[in-house]
């Protein structure tokens, strides 16, 4: 929408969206909250930060690699290199990942102070878990299945794309409203 062609009402309609998306990543920031409260450590502490680094690590490179092939090769090219060999959606896919571990990373931290903490803390845990769930649907049930359908339309029957769907993952995918065949 160009400033010059929106009206107040046209700016006005965009605010649900707008609305609805800084509540979902104010959710989504419920975990950093209550492990800013009580830091725990240990290993599956450890762990859960890792995989929430190497869950966003894979998307930044997914989205790099990504861009960097689709300027080279113009931007109606399959991209099968890097991650996407393995992962179809890696940017999706690895940002879910990162996602799922910050939130259980949340609920460990919650739960492994105590029953008292863990209460005094609990909506911003059921705020995680919402905003997990919202994330989730948005990744796997509008992007990742949507992107399926698209790339399907676009490249299906290529030998390059039917090659590219047997040897790789799409990630967590939700069919809604329809089915997504692999």
């Amino acid at each position: 929408m160009k400033k010059r062609e929106a009206s107040s009402a046209d700016r006005l309609k965009r605010a649900p969206v707008i609305l609805g998306c800084s509540a979902l990543y104010y959710l989504m920031a419920a975990p950093l909250r209550i492990s800013a409260v009580a830091p725990t450590s240990g290993p599956a502490a450890a762990a859960l930060v890792a995989c929430s680094f190497l869950g966003f690590g894979i998307a930044a490179l997914g989205d790099t690699i990504k861009t960097y092939v689709k300027a080279k090769e113009g931007k109606g090219y399959l991209v099968t290199s890097g991650p996407f060999r393995y992962l179809r959606h890696p940017n999706y896919t690895g940002e879910l990942f990162g996602w799922t571990a910050s939130a259980l990373l949340g609920a460990l931290v919650a739960l492994s102070q105590g029953a008292s903490f863990a209460r005094s803390v609990l909506p911003w845990l059921i705020g995680s878990a919402v905003g997990w769930v919202g994330i989730l649907f948005v990744l796997a049930g509008e992007a990742a299945a949507g992107l399926e359908k698209k790339q399907k339309a676009k490249y299906g029957g290529t030998p390059k794309y039917e090659e590219w769907v047997q040897g790789s993952w799409a990630g967590p995918v939700i069919a809604m409203g329809g089915s997504t065949d692999k």
